[in-house]
């Protein structure tokens, strides 16, 4: 089987493929939880990690106490996936790692205290780190958790390891959903020095809160992309039987970026 931060990846991908080659029917329930834990030998963290990734992905679609069901494939559905780093990396087909800068514990930030909705005199735990693409500096990180989760990084290796994989795999809380903000900006001296370009270049600026159960934030992350090595790439499709394309625009497939090796 895969390293432990791809396991929920394996699953998904052979569940997938499971439904694509059409051994399940429109509407046909999935084994249980339990069972496809047993099956592949993983936390049930996992499972409903890949679970989550098929929903997303349209082929699934779950009932609350019940289970999860095959989506007719012919219906519309929404392709955006909620990845970490190290999945765009392997699907652009370059390594990824990491290069930690600061991993500490600071003041209150109005703005990201309220985003994660902590009191607004909690100190937060700020992690700054150098994302790479094969030894590029593709990214740069800035990353605030509550103390409650972000005190569960100090002991581990964020060069080699994602928030998600720490969170998830070691510590089996799902990061289920998360919300984005795409915006450009010039990069301050800080930002562009950690990113090899000059100061007031611009850069690509990803603003993302992840959530888990219950609707509760995980973290909050400014995420600065140089756009020498990245772009987003919007996929859209259209039925041409749907009375209502035209009136509600076409629907989204794919949102995701795009790495240049």
């Amino acid at each position: 089987m895969e390293q432990q931060s791809s396991k929920h990846e394996y699953v998904k991908q052979h569940l997938q493929k499971e439904i694509t080659e059409g051994n399940y029917e429109a509407g046909e329930k999935l084994p249980s939880e339990n069972r496809l834990c047993d099956y592949f030998k993983v936390s049930r963290v996992t499972v409903r990690h890949a679970l989550q990734n098929l929903e997303n992905d349209g082929l699934i679609y779950r009932k609350q106490g019940i289970g999860a069901f095959v989506n007719d494939q012919n219906m519309k559905s929404n392709l955006v996936r909620l990845t970490d780093f190290s999945e765009d990396m392997r699907l652009a087909g370059l390594e990824s790692s990491s290069r930690l800068i600061s991993l500490k514990k600071v003041d209150p930030v109005k703005e990201v205290n309220e985003i994660l909705e902590v009191r607004p005199d909690m100190k937060l735990i700020r992690v700054d780190r150098i994302r790479l693409g094969s030894g590029k500096p593709v990214a740069f990180d800035i990353t605030w958790l509550p103390p409650g989760y972000g005190q569960l990084l100090f002991d581990e290796d964020l060069t080699t390891q994602t928030i998600y994989n720490v969170i998830e795999e070691k510590y089996e809380i799902p990061i289920l959903a998360g919300s984005y903000k795409i915006t450009a900006i010039n990069a301050d001296d800080y930002i562009a020095n950690q990113l090899n370009i000059s100061q007031n270049d611009a850069v690509l600026e990803i603003d993302r809160c992840s959530r888990t159960t219950g609707d509760k934030k995980v973290y909050f992350q400014k995420r600065y992309y140089n756009p020498a090595h990245v772009s987003y790439v919007m996929e859209l499709s259209r039925n041409d039987e749907s009375e209502t394309s035209s009136k509600d625009g076409l629907p989204l497939k794919e949102f995701s970026p795009k790495f240049a090796k």
